[in-house]
């Protein structure tokens, strides 16, 4: 009788330090998986400390799909573990780590094949034997985030203070789950914006940094993106029989797709003006090249201006672009209509050639719609009606035109964000 009343306080005693021994591993687990940031090595670490701290057969961790409710194989290890994998998810509370999920609860069962929640399918499939196990939701504060179970306990069932130290795990594993995706959020987020610089910098490179020098003329442009990579384009180069070429376009879409589209639209233009003709017979020769060899969807909105210095005649040819605008004695003539669809649409267009006789003191402007929709505070465009309400009260000459406009549209628009890419060419004749 006395040996058998101290064995009580023995077994209680070996209880005890079991389980403090299993909480200290658990520390040392929480400082193992804490040092990993890169989620894939992340996960793993986690499964093959907890199969080991759980003493189990295998080990399996599922996260939630936030799009389907699915929870999704991402590491299974011991026996089975990758067939396991090849069976990738669980629909949407099925099975007992679907209940587990869908409840927020966690499930302690050492007779599996009497619990109708759990599928045989599994063990059909892979050949294994499952037995008992314990199953608890990954959360992080109050979501749900996935499933954590152990199967098969080495030394016989399952019972509460394995549950205990698998929620003790899970919530570990949470933490270092979620931090995971935060360090790889920040990681993609610093070189998609690495990236993003670069394609600014290289499409900057793309556009002149100042006009041909023109005796007797005064150019001047200007490029302001909304955000790190437009869609707006211009160039102004001298042509081999003394004529000067002005440009200013705008690509359809955003991002790096329209700046890879805009450095080819700069080469193939420059080349198909340097082999001659008035300004239309240049842009149906480049707009036949550009839907022969473009993605069907693509196109570009253009004005093409040459202007013979000696006699201040300018040739005009407009596809789909907003019409230049005409100054005289410092006041709107005319705004110069489109010829044209824009570039990719019809490979068959026709594009006519105007021209004006620039006399001194006048001016051509061609502008982008990021000057008339131009948004004020409270919601109202600019508009053309703005913009030529500005551009008559615009100082002669081509930066003096450019400076005050681009003044006008910010003080118009009063700190609101820009939504799309301003550009502005301006020719003057002095």
């Amino acid at each position: 009788m006395e040996t058998s009343r101290k064995l009580g306080p023995i077994r209680v005693l070996e209880k005890c330090q079991r389980r403090n021994k299993r909480l200290l591993k658990a520390l040392e687990v929480n400082e193992l998986i804490s040092s990993e940031l890169q989620l894939g090595p992340l996960l793993k670490l986690i499964m093959e400390v907890t199969q080991k701290v759980m003493e189990a057969e295998a080990c399996s961790l599922f996260l939630l799909d936030a799009e389907t409710g699915d929870l999704v194989f991402q590491v299974a290890l011991g026996e089975s573990g990758e067939k396991l994998r090849e069976l990738y998810r669980v629909p949407k509370g099925t099975g007992i780590a679907g209940w587990a999920a869908e409840h927020v609860q966690p499930v302690l069962q050492n007779d599996v094949y009497s619990d109708e929640r759990f599928n045989p399918d599994y063990d059909k499939q892979t050949g294994f034997c499952t037995r008992n196990m314990a199953c608890v939701p990954v959360c992080y504060g109050e979501e749900c985030i996935g499933v954590c179970q152990v199967i098969n306990r080495i030394d016989g069932d399952f019972n509460e203070d394995d549950v205990h130290l698998l929620e003790t795990l899970s919530k570990m594993a949470a933490v270092a789950i979620e931090n995971a995706r935060v360090h790889q959020c920040l990681l993609e987020q610093s070189l998609l914006e690495r990236d993003l610089e670069l394609a600014h910098q290289l499409q900057q490179s793309f556009l002149p940094a100042s006009p041909p020098a023109v005796e007797g003329y005064d150019c001047a442009f200007i490029n302001r993106s909304a955000f790190e990579v437009g869609g707006d384009l211009y160039d102004a180069f001298l042509l081999p029989d003394g004529r000067v070429a002005y440009f200013l376009g705008d690509v359809s879409g955003k991002g790096v797709a329209a700046a890879l589209i805009m450095s080819r639209v700069l080469k193939d233009l420059r080349f198909e003006a340097v082999a001659g003709g008035n300004a239309g017979d240049m842009l149906n020769r480049f707009n036949a090249g550009f839907c022969e060899t473009v993605s069907k969807g693509m196109f570009v909105t253009m004005t093409l201006l040459i202007l013979e210095p000696g006699s201040g005649r300018v040739e005009i040819a407009n596809a789909g672009h907003l019409p230049p605008v005409y100054l005289q004695d410092g006041k709107v003539r005319s705004g110069l209509e489109a010829s044209g669809p824009p570039v990719g649409i019809l490979g068959m267009a026709d594009y006519s050639c105007d021209s004006i006789q620039l006399q001194p003191g006048e001016t051509v402007l061609m502008y982008t719609d990021g000057i008339t929709e131009a948004k004020s505070p409270q919601g109202k465009l600019l508009g053309e009606d703005g913009m030529m309400a500005l551009l008559n009260k615009a100082p002669q000459g081509a930066g003096n035109c450019i400076d005050f406009l681009c003044r006008g549209v910010k003080r118009f628009a009063d700190g609101m964000r820009q939504s799309d890419d301003i550009t502005l060419l301006a020719l003057h004749r002095e």
